[in-house]
């Protein structure tokens, strides 16, 4: 089995594994008492997080025993700083989503290799958004996209909308006028925000605020291996297996729109 087989796999077997998960915890969230739907939700993604990790580690160690391991919820292991081979997962992006019963939440699978010459060194991706039957893979053909013009959408943070969002929506109806009234949509997981770019249902998605690595390295891959660009807000590549892992802000767009964006961005 190779990397992209096996990312596929994995995030397509832990995506099922969530579903599943839910589906046997709903008699409890669907409750009528709000405080015991309220605790069901809490323990259901603890518990969802928990499970899809400790599948993966599990996997991780029968597939790829000599590879590190960094994911969300395990320890921060300081031997990927040395090692040539890194693995960066989050087992589960977009908990409150899941929890809520929401569809946009995702498991992201991505192959870090210090000697790639690839954006980011992503050499292997696999994003599964399983509530909404997508599996977008690195090793898949380029999903090719023609501009219709249709009004501009944009995918913000659901719990975490950022701060420029008026400048960018205002420079992009300024510089595109013919395409009408920018539409803003709020979306949880990174995952599925670029699933969403690439099915065509939105056109770019940035977020100032940061996160962390996890959350965007599959992501990433999957983004670049489709042609969209994947910068910071300033138009900078992103620079992943850093030694902090916090991601200051990220862009993740169609071409045309990127120099706007960032433009806009810049504003104070």
């Amino acid at each position: 089995m190779n990397d992209h087989e096996l990312a596929r796999k994995l995030a397509r077997e832990t995506g099922s594994l969530l579903l599943g998960l839910r589906t046997h915890a709903a008699s409890i969230s669907n409750s009528t008492d709000s405080a015991r739907s309220a605790l069901a939700e809490e323990i259901l993604g603890s518990e969802g997080d928990r499970v899809a990790h400790d599948y993966l580690l599990e996997q991780f160690t029968i597939h790829r025993p000599d590879d590190v391991v960094l994911s969300e919820e395990g320890d921060l292991e300081v031997e990927r700083l040395s090692a040539n081979r890194v693995w960066i997962v989050d087992p589960l992006d977009g908990t409150a989503q899941y929890s809520s019963g929401g569809d946009d939440f995702a498991v992201h699978i991505a192959l870090w290799q210090a000697d790639s010459d690839l954006a980011g060194k992503i050499t292997a991706a696999s994003v599964s958004v399983p509530a909404r039957n997508e599996l977008w893979s690195m090793d898949e053909p380029i999903q090719r996209y023609q501009p219709k013009g249709e009004p501009i959408r944009i995918l913000v943070s659901r719990s975490r909308p950022p701060k420029e969002l008026a400048n960018v929506v205002a420079a992009l109806q300024q510089q595109l006028p013919e395409r009408g009234q920018v539409q803003v949509i709020p979306m949880g997981s990174v995952g599925a925000k670029v699933g969403a770019i690439l099915s065509d249902q939105a056109d770019a998605y940035f977020n100032s605020g940061g996160f962390y690595e996890w959350d965007l390295a599959a992501p990433l891959g999957i983004a670049i291996h489709n042609g969209l660009d994947v910068t910071d807000c300033r138009g900078k590549q992103i620079e992943l297996n850093q030694v902090n892992l916090r991601v200051k802000d990220i862009l993740i767009s169609r071409n045309e729109l990127t120099a706007t964006i960032v433009s806009a961005l810049a504003q104070k």
